[in-house]
């Protein structure tokens, strides 16, 4: 028993390194890609907010270039009266506006003209231009230049708005744009080498470090986007991922130091160590004890046998106690399976069932909606998407807290339930986002899915009880067709683009997504 016991502690030793080496290596591996994806993430949603901003201000400039009148061009006060009435209810260039000639001399607009070199060059050659980021008045000022053609489009002016990139918001983003506490964001401008901003505010419009100091900067100053890890020039190792601005040069890094990141490995390490090893121990004592007791049968007849070669007692058959321990096995060993199945039914549940409200998933809604979508069942009736998306439930959440907000789901789940036939689907695939999946509609197919839009709006909108409180909440709908060769990545896009229509049109909505073919 004493070999026993040390062959167990020998075993338990060796699994518990095993276990400290390999766990970290996976967990670190894994834990690596997962922040590598989650910061992609942030900085393509950080990049499409920055573009769409650029955008804004682009096209706006570009339609007062096209709208300047070519005889104010020599009347400068009437010049500087068009620019004041195009400023003063808009606020796209709130650092202001001004016009120069085709050799750069100020003609009208702001008492200090922010031409520059850049914008002024790219606006000569008949594009509108994004300019070198600088700092005005306290503020961060974006030049924007575009040409002004004459009637033979010739570019005989050059109009420049600077937008007041402090004040109109986009920078907020950087600061509540972050994973875990000490990562952040970067708009880099590699034309420039310039740090446009930062959520370290020390760093917006400082030059980028050299060549050499941190190497994926250096990679995404020459064009790679993608994610990755570096060191900065801090000396600092960061997992960073990196997203273009289309509309301009510009890039997005997202970076969170690696400490931070990779912070639960050393939870898990120091949890073997402290956790581990005692439960170890306590569990090989437990062990020796069982093992005595059930060797306890075979010593007593190891005593017996001895004291009869001794000639202490007569000869006699060793009485062999056996409690059908076989059998006693067995049986643990099917309750066993039988658990097993049970928690692997259960598991599977959970894979395909959202764990709050019991609904569908996505995973499970698009496997459904691939079948449904086969070309034996295409052709037999239409097949459609609601993709529900609830307007006000992140103040209800905010007002009366995460409990109120899952009462909420389950009541609004339970409602849509009821308006669904039982070969429809009701999913849930995100915080506030629902899906219903119906075919084989009464003919006409549209009219039947405005009118069962129309029945889920009205049961969101039906008053709520949660936490003994009273809410409202409304719900904003998508309703997308499937066509010809739909698939459901493309049926799911397309509800997702109606539903966010309907609530640029007033919320409350629903929106039909063209259908495709």
């Amino acid at each position: 028993m004493t070999r026993l016991l040390l062959l167990g502690l020998f075993m338990a030793i060796v699994g518990t390194a095993t276990s400290y080496f390999q766990l970290s290596r996976f967990l670190r591996a894994d834990l690596t890609k997962s922040v590598q994806m989650q910061q992609t993430a942030l900085a393509n949603y950080i990049a499409a907010d920055v573009d769409h901003y650029l955008r804004e201000r682009l096209s706006l400039l570009q339609r007062l270039a096209v709208g300047l009148p070519q005889e104010l061009l020599t009347q400068p006060e009437r010049l500087n009266a068009w620019l004041a009435e195009r400023t003063k209810d808009n606020t796209a260039f709130s650092l202001g506006l001004v016009v120069a000639d085709d050799r750069g001399n100020w003609l009208a607009g702001a008492d200090q003209p922010a031409v520059g070199a850049v914008e002024f060059v790219g606006a000569l050659g008949g594009r509108t231009t994004v300019g070198k980021p600088l700092a005005v008045a306290h503020h961060l000022g974006l030049p924007i230049a575009a040409p002004v053609h004459d009637s033979t489009g010739r570019v005989v002016a050059v109009l420049v708005g600077t937008a007041n990139l402090s004040a109109d918001g986009l920078l907020d983003h950087l600061q509540g744009g972050r994973v875990g506490e000490t990562g952040g964001i970067l708009v880099v401008s590699p034309r420039d080498q310039l740090f446009i901003a930062s959520t370290d505010t020390t760093m917006s419009l400082k030059s980028t470090p050299p060549a050499g100091i941190n190497l994926l900067h250096d990679q995404a100053m020459q064009g790679f986007r993608g994610s990755g890890t570096t060191r900065n020039a801090q000396g600092v190792d960061e997992i960073s991922a990196i997203a273009s601005v289309p509309s301009t040069s510009w890039f997005v890094v997202a970076r969170l130091p690696m400490a931070e990141a990779l912070s639960p490995v050393a939870r898990m390490q120091s949890f073997i160590l402290t956790q581990r090893a005692p439960a170890v121990l306590a569990v090989l004592c437990m062990i020796g004890l069982i093992l005595a007791w059930l060797l306890r049968p075979l010593t007593r007849a190891a005593v017996q046998a001895e004291r009869m070669a001794r000639g202490e007692v007569e000869l006699a058959p060793i009485l062999v106690v056996r409690d059908d321990e076989i059998g006693h096995l067995t049986s643990a060993f099917n309750r066993l399976l039988s658990r097993l199945a049970d928690n692997q039914a259960e598991l599977k549940r959970l894979a395909t069932h959202d764990t709050l409200t019991g609904l569908p998933n996505r995973q499970l809604l698009v496997d459904r909606l691939q079948e449904t979508l086969t070309p034996s069942k295409e052709q037999a009736a239409p097949v459609a998407v609601l993709y529900l998306d609830l307007d006000g439930f992140k103040q209800l959440n905010d007002t009366f807290g995460h409990e109120a907000g899952d009462q909420a789901l389950c009541e609004i789940a339970r409602r849509l339930l009821g308006l669904v036939r039982q070969t429809d689907t009701v999913a849930r695939i995100g915080g506030d986002e629902f899906v219903l999946l119906t075919s084989s509609l009464e003919e006409p197919a549209e009219q039947a899915l405005l009118t069962l839009a129309e029945r889920c709006i009205a049961a969101v909108a039906e008053p709520l009880q949660v936490c003994g409180v009273r809410a409202v909440v409304s719900v904003s709908i998508g309703i997308a067709v499937a066509g010809g060769g739909a698939t459901p990545q493309s049926l799911m896009d397309a509800a997702d683009k109606a539903m966010y229509a309907a609530k640029q049109s007033g919320r409350g909505r629903h929106a039909v997504a063209p259908r495709g073919r």
